[in-house]
């Protein structure tokens, strides 16, 4: 008996892994929970860590050290918000393919654990010089940078160059438009027998 619970636990788990790749991939079939987060304020955070932190990141500092610390600085930027992002902690996960996933930090204890969700991710999207927020809702919102210095820094450098090595298309990423949250839910209900197969 209790290998078939933990047979049950094992399978909801993966479960929720793979409704995280779903939305990763965009997929138009996941359902997603109703949307609370204002993404102009994420990317008004976003953005200002990020020239924070590019400022003070020498060139020529390890690039994997620099991409957690720009995590890093974001969760504490996006916790200390007014007004708040999110209902509760956030911590802030970076991934291979340079993208940074912000989650629920349920527990406080600055990892993706497997009972926590997703609220948005942040992609680069050098090709037109601009920061992407995604929210779990499918809602997209951009800000594009100002001047070039931004994106000729070694900090979104190195990011652009990890995005690469991860395989991560720049056009897909200049390709990706902004939407509402209220229009995606319509895409998605709209899409009928859409497969996921893209």
């Amino acid at each position: 008996m209790n290998k078939s619970v933990f047979t049950i636990v094992k399978v909801v788990a993966i479960a929720a892994i793979i409704g995280w790749v779903f939305f990763s991939n965009d997929s138009n079939d996941t359902e997603y929970a109703k949307d609370e987060i204002d993404l102009n304020l994420v990317l008004d955070v976003t953005v200002e860590t990020l020239h924070t932190v590019s400022e003070n990141t020498p060139e020529g500092t390890d690039a994997d050290q620099a991409f957690i610390g720009l995590a890093d600085a974001l969760a504490v930027d996006y916790n200390k918000s007014q007004p708040a992002i999110y209902k509760s902690e956030i911590g802030v996960s970076p991934q291979v393919d340079a993208s940074l996933l912000a989650f629920a930090d349920d527990n406080k204890n600055k990892e993706l654990d497997e009972n926590e969700v997703a609220l948005f991710k942040i992609e680069i999207d050098g090709e037109n010089a601009r920061i992407i927020a995604s929210s779990r809702s499918g809602a997209v919102n951009d800000h594009h940078f100002s001047g070039t210095a931004l994106i000729a820094g070694y900090l979104i450098g190195s990011m652009l160059t990890r995005q690469r090595a991860a395989g991560v298309s720049s056009k897909s990423l200049a390709n990706k438009k902004t939407i509402t949250s209220r229009e995606a839910a319509k895409a998605r209900a709209g899409s009928g027998s859409h497969s996921k197969g893209k």
